[in-house]
């Protein structure tokens, strides 16, 4: 079986309601399983072997189409683009950047409630997140969303390295405890049962959360987020860097394209040779020796539970 192109199974009219309704859908069986074989053992050895693949130090397990093929392969030529923009009712898509969202057997390390518009130097509702995992996930380890809450309009205050500098703006609001409404039987909380090669798709201001691992085994997915056809430029300086974008060439109110964010899919069949032009490895070099003295995905994940612990707070502060 060769690698598909396009998602196995037709995107539905009930797909696309579902997203506009409560904020996220799962597309069964989007990419098959000639992917997963060819990227679970390499997401393991970044995940769990802590192989070093010249990813950036400072974030271990993103931009993995920078420097290894297969990912590259996913990020250009994969069905991911083309389902998200069929369910967004997008007709392109221009690659953001890819990550690996990985939890060891029995972890109890947990993500807090947030959304990610804010993260994104971008204005605009079409950029999800594309969340396919590469082992099984139960409903005890899968992301979970709160339905309906993308249509609320709340510029919350980010978690990101960058905001953690800075002294918060007064137009924005942390993260709220989302744990107390699982009492209210008026909110709907998602979770699903998945298989390698399902896709969830994440509205970019849904609530959602992930919490531990419970489960014997690992639990690794791949993400890739794409910017379709409402998204501009909108850099501040408390968003998530953009390895390679400087927010000199992120002008305002201009959609984003060139070579750090190809054309990978389109209605028309326009796409970009990002293959031959996208840039292979990054603008800094460090030595092999640095991971060997800090284990850099251990820090991140240090870092992050650290700002969960800081947004817990403040948000209890109210």
């Amino acid at each position: 079986m060769a690698l598909n192109r396009s998602p196995q199974n037709p995107i539905t009219q009930d797909d696309i309601d579902t997203y506009e309704r409560d904020g996220a859908v799962v597309l069964r069986g989007v990419c098959n399983q000639d992917w997963i074989d060819r990227l679970m053992p390499l997401a393991l050895r970044i995940a769990a072997g802590k192989e070093d693949f010249g990813l950036l130090p400072s974030y271990p397990g993103r931009y993995m189409s920078r420097t290894i093929p297969e990912f590259r392969e996913l990020a250009f030529n994969s069905p991911l683009a083309e389902a998200a923009c069929r369910v967004m009712g997008s007709k392109e898509a221009h690659f953001f950047f890819d990550e690996i969202f990985a939890k060891g057997p029995e972890s109890q390390e947990k993500t807090i409630w947030h959304t990610d518009r804010m993260g994104w130097p971008v204005s605009g509702k079409m950029v999800p997140s594309l969340w396919m995992p590469l082992t099984r996930v139960t409903q005890a380890n899968c992301l979970e969303v709160i339905a309906g809450s993308h249509v609320q309009d709340v510029r919350y205050w980010l978690f990101s390295p960058n905001a953690r500098k800075m002294i918060k703006p007064p137009d924005r609001v942390p993260h709220p405890d989302c744990e107390p409404l699982r009492k209210d039987p008026s909110v709907r909380f998602l979770k699903w049962d998945m298989e390698p090669g399902d896709v969830l798709i994440v509205h970019p201001w849904a609530l959602h959360y992930s919490g531990g691992n419970p489960e014997p085994f690992w639990r690794i997915a791949v993400s890739v987020r794409i910017f379709g056809d409402d998204i501009r430029w909108d850099p501040r300086p408390d968003c998530v860097n953009l390895a390679g974008v400087s927010h000199d060439e992120m002008i305002q109110g201009e959609r984003p394209g060139g070579a750090l964010c190809p054309l990978v899919w389109s209605e028309d069949g326009r796409r970009d040779d990002a293959d031959a032009t996208f840039p292979r490895g990054f603008s800094t070099t460090w030595t092999r020796a640095r991971r060997a003295d800090v284990n850099e995905y251990d820090v991140f994940a240090q870092n992050l539970a650290q700002a969960r612990r800081e947004a817990e707070a403040a948000a209890a502060a109210q």
